[in-house]
């Protein structure tokens, strides 16, 4: 069976045991970093489906949920900061009845936090959020598969992953954002071939001050709370 398929299945079962009103949720995010800034960020409530896992080669261009686009996306998202790929896979038409999405524009700098409303959300149980972290290579922030809450509010700390995908240079050449300028993605360099934990900055280069723009984790909280139902 194809994974569209059961997701399609898994989505059928939701409408027929949870209730068929339509719910909307405020997502709050916020950067718990001094000087680490979050990227565009996507959120996304769906069915229960995980977009990835430690360990994964994000590199692998046909691996992966729906055949290596979802690692393609992601691996846009680490390098670039770019969420379009991610929102082209969600608009697809076979996709869209499994997902609601939202995103917050520009960057959430260290100490600010954002709100982001999904409205609207219908027959769906799992919540996701993904952006990049600058100045990084190709460090993410991920809430992968977590619960939308029934009711009330839940609060998730979230971790700086590295998506294993680019070399940690540290080289403002290689990582892009107002900091460096530099380039986003790097299709010759396919780093350490496993998404893990961020070993965060370590003063490689010259241009990135670790003392500054180091940080521990967790890096977030993304607070979700129902707002109607």
């Amino acid at each position: 069976m194809s994974l569209i398929r059961k997701l399609l299945l898994g989505i059928g079962v939701l409408f027929i045991s949870q209730s068929a009103l339509a719910a909307d949720y405020r997502v709050e995010i916020t950067n718990l970093t001094y000087q680490i800034s979050f990227t565009p960020r996507i959120v996304i409530a769906h069915v229960p489906v995980s977009f990835f896992s430690a360990g994964d080669d994000l590199n692998d261009s046909e691996g992966g949920l729906l055949n290596g686009q979802v690692n393609n996306a992601l691996k846009e998202i680490a390098e670039s900061g770019s969420i379009d790929p991610m929102i082209g896979i969600l608009e697809q038409e076979e996709i869209a009845p499994l997902v609601s999405f939202a995103s917050g524009d520009g960057l959430l700098a260290g100490g600010q936090k954002q709100t982001i409303d999904l409205m609207g959300v219908e027959g769906l149980s799992k919540i996701s959020l993904f952006a990049m972290m600058l100045p990084t290579n190709d460090g993410f922030i991920a809430l992968n598969n977590k619960d939308l809450p029934e009711t009330g509010s839940v609060s998730y700390h979230i971790n700086g992953y590295d998506a294993g995908t680019e070399t940690n240079t540290e080289d403002c050449a290689d990582i892009p954002g107002p900091l460096c300028g530099g380039t986003g993605l790097s299709p010759n360099d396919t780093g350490e071939r496993f998404v893990h934990i961020h070993r965060g900055i370590r003063g490689l280069g010259s241009e990135i001050n670790a003392a500054v723009y180091d940080w521990k984790n967790p890096v977030a909280i993304v607070t979700i709370t129902k707002t109607s139902n």
